[in-house]
């Protein structure tokens, strides 16, 4: 079978499939034995190791031995949850795939381009990414290259031209047949066109910066240390110890895998409500988005245009012959809105179907479509196309008048028209019929608008329709009655932008240069699209989310997929956001009180006292179990917030550091009353000091998740899970003598009912009077 005629079969298929393999570029596997020793080389592995060699070097080799351990153990902890989150996204990426129309046994089917096989028959048309290198056939297109070569003029391809693999389409349509897949590929780099490189998110720089700053508190007192032990004659290897505590304090071991899994967990609850995450990013731009640009078609509506009205122009045409006639100029096999309108409705009336001899596809230039037909016994030619172009074509003896008034009423009511003509025997045009087709908004438009609007965000609809259209749809579903047109000069035409909710007539270009301008005024901004000519506002905006059905160039440009119909979905995201937002946020606070509270209390009882109030084993053990309980924050069933998350790192820190200084006065309190009042060895007194800062900290994930009494919302069950697994650890630990000094039980249980009335209600108190002071609105973060 010729594939040119009819397209492959199965077996030429299969056959092609075990010579070439499939259409895809796999890529370079990941080392998992280098993965896994990276893990030792990140920031907080150095100083650990570095503790570990000087504890060699002095011959503490048991605490050598504790610090290896415990080293391997977390990273090997962090390098499984990383490995199932990445298993767990890839997977989710997999369902992102590039479709492709393509001719086989004599049928055209929307397949994966993964299957294509060299001889496929493929139609392009403006909006898809080229999957396969290609030989034009039939028409032409133009392609833009620029992210294969750089050039940003898209070159015009003809019959006989290559088109290459990531070029994109931007205008006309293309049969083609497939002359190389996968690795085979000119510029070889299908496989890459859906970006998975994962960009640095705001929360990892904020919490490295406030780690940065311990650390230069850190570098403070251990100076005031060194200075101590200076001038009291003792020998250095006795402020080491020290030195390492404050060091090891500071290093935000669990932030990678923290973030990782709850983002990835995130990821998976919003593939199961129909949302796929490309770039872990748009979760977090979707916590802070406080605008939210929609665009009109294919969001708001249906993006299922229907005929709405059949106007007969001339004598001797019915609603039927207009209806057959238009479809004779229609695309058969067309992913066009209008021209699938026109062979549904066609389809519903019963028209007759017509010989088509030479269809002639839409030309974006001329705005015009045509084919020669034979009708009733004549061979003639029939035309569609917008109605300023045609009307500027009829004959000045033609109705035009009445064809303008029809126009006019049926714009004022947000009904978009066309007109079909034929061209009579003496190759003027004759108007034989007018049809109007509208874009219904979705049903759940209005119910999805107000719920966003509920959830503090500005809903701003762009729409490239004239003001009447967008006017009548923005009425629907429940936006503000003032439109504004958003001129080349970049300026709107009345009013504040911010205070406008509806924008008419913006051209492609504009819907990137409206995002740019509300980015300028410090707005994270949010853009749905699903066509060409959204894919770079798409990119641009903080989060772009393409809608069901979009073409593959606005996949690739967005963050964020909705693989389901309707806008439901988006208040999903912003929510799930919103949580994952709450559970980062809870991890930093209790990163910095911990951090704050070790720094302080350590360094300035091991300046009172003369020596370190905690070893560097217990450290390190202590900080280990604690990372072993934060990790599980990213299960946690936290509520969002009820409007947009704005950081506020200077709110952050002072909060931070007022509740670290409750918790440093809480430790001196307990250190003063145990060395004053029990008969314990100071080897004693350490561990239970190691023990009240291990389960304060636990217990200050119950007081700061919530703003609340602690108990007014139960954590997760992994969360709970965890805080009481190391409630029982640490008091195993520390009662049984384990790389601590052995303490009494009795003892041991004192410190954690200490602990528990201090930090659950007296911490608690000063909380809730914290955050309600000036309304609530004083530390509101």
């Amino acid at each position: 079978m010729d594939p040119k005629i009819s397209g492959l079969n199965q077996s030429e298929v299969q056959k092609r499939r075990e010579q070439f393999g499939r259409n895809e570029i796999t890529g370079q596997k990941t080392n998992l034995v280098l993965d896994f020793l990276k893990r030792l080389t990140g920031l907080s592995a150095v100083v650990i190791e570095a503790s570990l060699i000087i504890m060699i070097f002095i011959k503490h080799y048991l605490e050598a031995a504790v610090m290896a351990f415990l080293l391997l153990f977390n990273a090997a902890m962090g390098f499984f949850q990383e490995f199932r989150a990445s298993r767990a996204l890839e997977l989710l990426m997999k369902r992102i795939t590039v479709t492709v129309k393509v001719l086989r046994e004599n049928a055209w089917q929307q397949l994966s381009s993964v299957e294509l096989v060299p001889d496929d028959l493929i139609k392009v048309v403006a909006g898809d990414i080229v999957p396969a290198d290609a030989l034009i056939l039939e028409g032409g297109v133009s392609v833009d290259e620029s992210p294969l070569t750089g050039e940003s003029i898209p070159a015009e391809k003809k019959e006989n031209e290559k088109i290459y693999s990531g070029s994109l389409i931007t205008r006309g349509q293309a049969i083609c047949q497939v002359v190389a897949t996968g690795p085979r590929t000119y510029y070889g780099r299908t496989a890459e066109l859906i970006e998975k490189a994962r960009p640095r998110l705001i929360i990892e720089k904020i919490t490295m910066s406030v780690t940065r700053g311990l650390l230069l508190v850190d570098s403070f007192f251990i100076v005031a240390v060194l200075i101590k032990f200076d001038l009291e004659r003792l020998p250095f290897q006795s402020a080491l110890p020290v030195i390492l505590t404050l060091l090891i304090a500071s290093i935000p071991v669990a932030l990678p895998a923290m973030t990782i899994l709850s983002l990835s967990l995130g990821s998976l609850e919003l593939a199961r409500k129909g949302v796929l995450v490309r770039k872990l990013d748009g979760i977090e731009n979707s916590a802070m988005m406080d605008i939210l640009c929609l665009d009109k078609t294919g969001t708001i509506t249906e993006n299922r245009i229907k005929i709405s009205e059949v106007i007969c122009l001339a004598d001797g045409y019915t609603e039927k012959q207009v209806v057959a006639l238009a479809r004779a100029a229609s695309d058969q096999v067309t992913l066009d809105p209008i021209d699938s309108a026109i062979l549904e409705y066609g389809k519903q009336l019963g028209a007759e179907n017509i010989n088509i001899l030479n269809f002639k596809p839409f030309d974006p230039e001329t705005k015009l479509a045509g084919a020669e037909i034979e009708y009733q016994g004549q061979r003639i030619e029939v035309i569609k196309g917008a109605p300023q172009v045609v009307l500027a074509q009829l004959p000045s003896s033609a109705k035009k008048s009445e064809i303008e008034s029809q126009l006019s009423r049926l714009a004022s009511s947000g009904q978009r028209t066309l007109i079909v003509a034929i061209k009579k025997e003496d190759r003027s045009l004759e108007a034989i019929g007018l049809l109007s087709f509208f874009d219904y908004p979705r049903k759940d438009s209005k119910d999805f608008i107000a719920r966003i609007k509920n959830l503090g965000i500005s809903v701003k609809m762009i729409t490239g329709d004239n003001q009447l259209i967008a006017k009548e749809v923005a009425a629907a579903v429940g936006l503000g009655e003032k439109v504004a047109v958003w001129k080349n000069d970049r300026e709107p035409t009345s009013a504040v932008p911010e205070e406008l909710e509806v924008f008419a007539e913006v051209l492609p270009e504009d819907k990137f240069s409206l995002v740019n301008f509300y980015q300028s005024k410090g707005h994270t901004v949010g853009m749905t699209g699903d066509g060409v000519n959204d894919a770079p506002a798409l990119r641009k905006a903080d989060l772009g989310i393409a809608v069901s059905n979009s073409l593959d160039i606005a996949k690739e440009a967005a963050k964020v997929i909705l693989t389901s119909p309707g806008l439901s979905n988006i208040v999903d995201l912003i929510q799930t956001g919103r949580k994952i937002y709450r559970r980062i946020i809870l991890w930093i606070i209790n990163k910095v009180v911990k951090t704050f509270q070790i720094v302080f209390f350590v360094s300035a009882a091991t300046l009172i006292l003369g020596k370190p109030v905690i070893t560097p084993v217990a450290m390190i053990l202590m900080l280990f179990l604690f990372d072993f309980v934060t990790i599980s924050i990213a299960t946690d069933n936290l509520e969002g917030g009820e409007r947009p998350e704005k950081w506020s790192l200077e709110k952050l820190i002072t909060v931070a550091l007022i509740f670290g200084c409750l918790k440093i006065l809480e430790l001196f309190l307990a250190m003063y009353l145990i060395i004053k009042f029990w008969p314990l060895r100071f080897e004693q007194v350490q561990s239970l000091m190691f023990y009240l800062l291990l389960v304060s900290g636990i217990l200050n994930i119950l007081n700061f998740r919530e703003r609340k009494m602690f108990f007014h919302s139960l954590p997760s069950w992994p969360l709970m899970i965890f805080i009481v697994a190391d409630l029982i650890i640490a008091t195993v630990v520390v009662a049984g003598g384990i790389f601590v000094v052995r303490v009494p039980l009795s003892y041991v249980f004192l410190v954690l009912a200490y602990a528990l009335v201090v930090t659950l209600f007296f911490t608690d108190l000063i909380k809730i009077l914290l955050y309600k002071w000036k309304g609530g609105k004083a530390f509101n973060f």
